[in-house]
């Protein structure tokens, strides 16, 4: 067709172009043939929000990435970090991004949308990359504490906040000695202290547990480092009063038994023996403190086996036996004045010609005059020696009481009645293996027998305000050897209560110390010892008459971890009537004679 012709004919169609039916689908296509820039094909937004992850966000592993879209649909949606794409989005706009490559560390996140030329940013949003296993940065009690206290607060500080829904009584719980202890537990303010609070203290005696569940986590869901997810510690019937005593070197150092008295002040004041020197410590209410230098009266000499008293001023006296080598052993009494030792008269000797001493003894009772008391024999003679202080020599204080020859004593001791007469028991064994309690009391002329009808074998003994005499036995309770409190009441012994013991034992039980508290009720400290193949391993429990039972004050005193109790404990009361204990002890397995004395109060 001619051009002219052409032209004509589509002037003759536009009214119909313009006007027809399809004229506004129409005009789009205009205007698309007449503009090419994208950007004018739509003018409305494409908006991007965030679905997840929330804000704060934390990851450890895989992160979901979820977003809504709204306006013209993008042709790309993808995920920055750090202002770089890494991953495009699914249709549903949604992306399970993996982290394990990404840096740990905050990182952050947007989502871009791309339409054309143009692109549409959501906001940004900060997410913490966190692979690292929260730890107990402390934890109180420290975790192998052996010396705590029931009421101790019990709290965990952690590396990381954790994740406080991850916190309950299910997901942490605590034992003593393996049962479940009822416990609340809750979390600071910044995640970062767990705090349990008990129902009720656990028990004395008791190891106690804090496990955490692999179900506590930190914000980004690591689970609680597998070292920190248990921790535990000791609650024992007594704590340590100061660090263990010992003196010089501790290799080879042997202490046989302690001496205790505790003053008005409550602070108790402790003698023992070794390296051949007599050491005296007082507790200052912070720390043990040496009162002088040791107690040594010869350079050369071995002192030994020290005793403590401490008199109606308050003055601690020790007594000690001291050998010089050949010559015959020393028995020296001193006491402190506040700044140096003095000597309260001249040593003392075996009285027998050729005589040796094998015990001491030593008390202040009610009047506070000083008597000391010791056995000697010679190849015919054998007995106890009393001798009392009048205040500027010793004088006798009862006339000697003979001793069988060839007998064995033992589980000797002596106090003082309230006229400051000794009462004085023993266990006596013959050569032929007969075993015979005695209790005797010098009436101020002379020694009276009152052994007769007494149950068992004496191992401690205690003089009542009302003249009364208390003795700790061992005697056969039908069948089984039990530990018994007797009272002389001038005329008999009766029984105090029944057996002093919970229950019937298999192992050894004896009444080391039998004191009367402040209410002259007798309150006594049974040792026991253990079936173990190591010997010298003990425990000791405190006992008190309440009038009509015997019931049990505190637990029972085991060794420290690693311990052995070995030797002689020594006992006594504070004004309080608080129990206060000294007891040698060695390392287990024992390789060498490595003693240490420790000093222990009631647990509560």
């Amino acid at each position: 067709m001619p051009f002219r012709q052409s032209l004509f004919a589509s002037l003759l169609l536009l009214p119909a172009m313009l006007f027809g039916p399809s004229a506004c689908l129409q005009i789009p296509e205009l205007e698309a043939d007449t503009t090419q820039d994208a950007g004018s094909q739509d003018s409305s937004p494409v908006t991007v929000n965030w679905l997840s992850p929330g804000p704060p966000g934390f990851t450890n592993g895989t992160l979901q990435i979820r977003v809504e879209v709204t306006g013209p649909a993008p042709e790309r949606v993808e995920l920055l970090v750090d202002g770089v794409p890494v991953a495009p989005l699914s249709a549903l706009h949604a992306l399970d991004w993996e982290t394990w490559l990404i840096p740990e560390g905050p990182h952050v996140l947007a989502v871009r949308a791309t339409r054309g030329a143009q692109t549409f940013m959501s906001t940004e949003r900060t997410v913490v990359v966190d692979r690292t296993r929260p730890r107990m940065t402390l934890q109180r009690p420290a975790h192998g504490e052996a010396f705590v206290s029931p009421g101790a607060a019990i709290e965990a500080a952690f590396s990381e906040p954790l994740l406080p829904s991850s916190v309950s009584r299910q997901s942490i719980r605590v034992t003593a000695n393996s049962a479940a202890v009822a416990a609340e537990v809750s979390l600071s303010g910044d995640g970062k202290t767990l705090t349990i609070l008990p129902d009720a203290p656990p028990p004395v005696n008791s190891e106690v547990t804090v496990s955490l569940d692999p179900t506590v986590t930190d914000l980004a869901g690591n689970s609680v480092d597998a070292m920190y997810q248990e921790w535990r510690w000791r609650v024992p019937a007594y704590l340590t009063v100061g660090e263990p005593l010992f003196a010089g070197k501790p290799e080879n150092s042997y202490i046989e038994k302690a001496s205790l008295r505790v003053g008005a002040d409550s602070r108790p004041i402790v003698v023992w023996s070794q390296h051949g020197s007599v050491h005296v410590n007082r507790w200052s209410g912070e720390a043990w403190k040496a009162l002088g230098e040791p107690l040594r009266r010869g350079a050369t000499h071995i002192a030994w086996d020290g005793v403590l008293q401490i008199d109606r001023e308050g003055r601690p006296l020790v007594m000690w036996m001291e050998f010089p080598g050949e010559a015959p052993s020393q028995l020296h009494v001193q006491r402190w004045d506040g700044a140096a030792w003095t000597s309260l008269g001249t040593f003392q000797t075996a009285s027998l010609g050729g005589g040796a001493i094998f015990w001491m003894g030593f008390s202040s009772g009610a009047s506070g005059a000083p008597m000391i008391a010791w056995r000697e024999s010679n190849s015919t003679q054998h007995q106890f020696v009393f001798r009392k202080w009048d205040g500027s020599a010793w004088v006798a204080g009862a006339a000697p009481l003979p001793l069988r020859m060839s007998t064995t004593i033992n589980a000797s001791g002596f106090d003082l009645d309230s006229a400051g007469r000794p009462v004085l028991s023993f266990s006596e064994n013959d050569s032929q293996g007969g075993l015979t309690g005695h209790v005797v009391r010098w009436n101020g002329s002379v020694w009276e027998d009152v052994s007769s009808g007494l149950a068992g074998i004496p191992w401690a003994r205690a003089v009542h305000p009302d003249g009364s005499i208390l003795v700790g036995v061992s005697a056969l309770v039908q069948g089984q050897w039990r530990p018994l409190v007797q009272r002389w009441d001038g005329s008999a012994w009766l029984t105090v209560g029944g057996p002093v013991d919970a229950a019937p034992s298999a192992n050894s039980r004896t009444i080391d110390f039998l004191v009367l508290d402040s209410q002259g009720l007798p309150v006594v400290m049974l040792r026991e010892a253990l079936p173990v193949s190591v010997p010298g391993t003990w425990t000791g429990q405190v006992r008190r008459w309440t009038g009509t039972r015997w019931e049990d004050i505190g637990g029972a005193l085991k060794a420290s971890p690693g311990m052995l109790k070995r030797g002689l404990p020594s006992f006594a009361l504070a004004a309080d009537d608080e129990p206060i204990i000294a007891w040698p002890e060695n390392p287990h397995p024992t390789e060498s004679t490595w003693d240490s004395l420790y000093v222990y109060r009631l647990n509560h």
